[in-house]
């Protein structure tokens, strides 16, 4: 079987949200999220913004509805993925997805368990939030540079698919 693969990711505006009180305050640096927004930006995304929320589910939900009204068609939430306190990213972003791809997200923690034997403790969540060709994909990742890198191994390639289904829906 063949893939298109004509789709122009320079078309897309993504969102890279860190939720990390440790990295708001300053206490770590922002390391999964710069490395995040800047292997986008070398895969050939158009644009993306990079912002840090606090470990409030409220706070994550705001922040990813501004971004979804911003027009951004990718948004990647690092970190909350736990399942200590306030690890609510993944409920958080299954409020907004329409259409969850359990598929995308058990790939992503087996790529995970190949390089941690601690990946499959993580709760990823990867799904749409339409049917139509101005839905985003929203994603969210483990908040470590080794998490996150996993994350991206797995959904990059697919990005072209998934933005050509939404179009010719």
């Amino acid at each position: 079987m063949t893939y298109r693969n004509d789709f122009d990711l320079s078309t897309i505006t993504a969102a890279v949200v860190v939720m990390s009180d440790r990295v708001l305050s300053g206490e770590r640096p922002n390391g999964a999220g710069e490395a995040c927004r800047d292997r986008l930006l070398a895969e050939g995304l158009g644009d993306v913004s990079l912002s840090v929320v606090p470990e409030l589910a409220q706070s994550l939900d705001e922040e990813l509805r501004a971004a979804i009204t911003a027009g951004r068609r990718l948004v990647v939430v690092l970190g909350g993925t736990g399942f200590r306190r306030n690890n609510d990213a993944p409920e958080v972003l299954r409020g907004l997805v329409e259409v969850e791809l359990p598929g995308v997200a058990e790939l992503i923690r087996a790529h995970g368990a190949e390089h941690s034997p601690l990946a499959p403790l993580s709760r990823e969540v990867v799904g749409v939030t339409g049917k139509d060709a101005d839905a985003a994909l929203l994603v969210c990742s483990p908040g470590s540079k080794g998490g996150m890198s996993d994350t991206l191994d797995v959904v990059v390639p697919l990005l072209r698919h998934v933005y050509i289904q939404l179009a010719e829906s």
